[in-house]
């Protein structure tokens, strides 16, 4: 019965995220990304003598492209008209996969009752959620983050046991090829699982096999560097006149790249995205993960001191399976003193994390859950519950934008538009275009003038193409008069009227809403929070 009732839960939350990745609206790098992968697929498919690929944004030789090239081939299957839900189906089946992938890592260093609760607190996780059809880079570097860990671990427990072994090693190597195919430094977010397992080797020997060799584990490192690397190159056509030197060329050009947008909003200040705040993390992570969640932390480290004894007793190697985990989660907070890139939209460059996020909380609810019949237990279970249970109404009501999610911390929700950067995905826009034609006066006026801010053009127009009798000319508002512009809140530069471009003075920084004034003709909103709006400029 227990099986059944695990069957269908399962089956209902899948039904729902397959809802929502069919409605979501296009996000800001789908087309480009779409465009990308045929364009490499037509240059595969002509043996290489198919250069229009080299027409790209020069920044797009940066992108390895196997993953696109994989959608691109997909897409082909089914009618163009379903594009976009072919690829956010594609997305959101990786994105599935990594939660299972994240259970199945939680059964193994700890139990399968841990998996089960671990598995529900990702999947609700808002920016887990919200990420899972629309995002064609994160997901798939979370994707193959988690199964590369599971496949490690399981590797240094079998590694005696040559077809498990043998198995793992081509997974492995598949895995970080797909991860290495849509970001290069993918392999930087594996030196946590790497170190600690090195370590182990070395020193604690309590998550190896006892019979662990290193001539083996020689010889499978250099295979499953073989494999990834031509999963890597094999759709790289920018590497193929050299594929052992320009793969590294490019790599450290990239470090050097002006790649992303240049400001973002972190709780109510502007920053430039070159000189991101060091605790950038710790911030979007106070303000964006569920309250159920951030009390099951302050729980669990209750627990710890309180009777750590349970968790030494029920989980074998219980302190070096805690310090993996927490280093794991730390270890990107380290990087963000080092790194090179731009860090902006969130938390979607480290989505990666959320699935690890989620053990913690799920160690402190089983702790609850076997210990019901303790009257603290009752009482702190009871807490988690009521907060999850408050959450879950949020949850489904901001459907399905999940992204956009605030805790209470963060204050009046409907205006967070002030503190953060809602819908930087401007996947809002579909909904909102879709209410043009219930606007008559917008419908008769044959010379209207639209621009937009914080939306990508082509994505919108491409939903405005699809109105009846619907006319309109595309105007740049920062050299010509619009009379409605379409956007979200993107943090913008001024423009040189407003005393130049320069993104160090942040003075100027504002976000579209509070630089275009005028009358909200049509909204879309989640909670009395605006995401994207058509605004008449008077």
């Amino acid at each position: 019965m227990q099986k059944k009732i695990e069957i269908f839960t399962v089956t209902l939350l899948f039904l729902f995220g397959f809802y929502c990745a069919l409605n979501v609206g296009i996000a800001w790098d789908n087309l480009l990304h779409i465009d990308m992968g045929n364009r490499r697929l037509k240059y595969l498919l002509s043996f290489g003598n198919d250069y229009r690929v080299t027409t790209l944004p020069s920044d797009q030789k940066f992108h390895p492209g196997f993953y696109y090239t994989l959608i691109a081939f997909l897409t082909k299957m089914f009618p163009k008209t379903y594009e976009i839900e072919t690829l956010h189906l594609a997305n959101y089946l990786f994105s599935i996969s990594t939660i299972f992938g994240i259970s199945k890592i939680a059964s193994e260093l700890f139990n399968k009752k841990v998996g089960k609760i671990v598995f529900l607190l990702c999947f609700f996780n808002p920016i887990f959620f919200g990420h899972m059809a629309i995002d064609q880079n994160d997901v798939i570097v979370a994707f193959s983050n988690i199964w590369a860990t599971y496949l490690i671990i399981r590797y240094f427990k079998n590694q005696e046991i040559n077809k498990k072994r043998n198995r793992y090693v081509i997974l492995t190597g598949l895995t970080i090829g797909l991860g290495l195919s849509v970001r290069l430094v993918f392999l930087g977010t594996l030196i946590p699982i790497i170190t600690i397992f090195f370590l182990d080797i070395l020193l604690l020997k309590k998550l190896t096999n006892k019979k662990f060799a290193f001539n083996k584990l020689f010889v499978d490192v250099i295979k499953v560097l073989i494999i990834a690397y031509i999963i890597m190159v094999s759709c790289w056509p920018e590497t193929h006149e050299n594929i052992f030197i320009l793969p590294f060329k490019l790599l450290i050009e990239s470090f050097d790249s002006i790649i992303g947008i240049p400001l973002g909003l972190l709780n109510g200040n502007f920053y430039n995205t070159v000189e991101t705040p060091k605790f950038y993390l710790i911030i979007n992570l106070l303000y964006k993960l569920p309250e159920f969640i951030l009390l099951s932390y302050l729980v669990f480290v209750y627990l710890i001191l309180k009777n750590k004894s349970f968790f030494n007793s029920k989980f074998e190697f219980f302190n070096t399976k805690l310090i993996l985990i927490l280093f794991i989660i730390a270890f990107p907070n380290l990087l963000l003193w080092f790194s090179p890139y731009k860090i902006y939209d969130g938390l979607r460059l480290f989505l990666y994390l959320i699935p690890y996020i989620s053990i913690i909380p799920g160690l402190a609810i089983y702790y609850l859950i076997i210990n019901y019949k303790n009257h603290i237990s009752k009482i702190l279970l009871t807490a988690i519950f009521s907060l999850f249970a408050y959450y879950l109404l949020i949850f489904f009501s901001l459907t399905p934008y999940q992204y956009i999610y605030l805790n209470v911390l963060s204050g009046d929700f409907s205006k967070a538009h002030k503190k953060f950067e809602n819908d930087f995905w401007a996947v809002s826009s579909k909904e909102l275009v879709n209410q043009i034609p219930n606007n008559k006066d917008l419908l008769n006026n044959k010379e209207l003038k639209l621009a937009f801010c914080g939306a990508a053009d082509d994505n919108v127009k491409l939903y405005l193409k699809k109105i009846k009798n619907f006319q309109f000319k595309q105007v740049n508002w920062l050299t010509e008069d619009y009379d409605y512009i379409i956007m979200t809140n993107r943090a913008i530069e001024p423009n040189k009227n407003e005393g130049g471009s320069d993104t160090d003075n942040l003075a100027g920084i504002k976000t579209c809403f509070d630089k275009f004034k005028g009358i909200d003709i049509i909204t879309v909103s989640r909670n009395g929070l605006i995401l994207s709006t058509l605004r008449e400029r008077r």
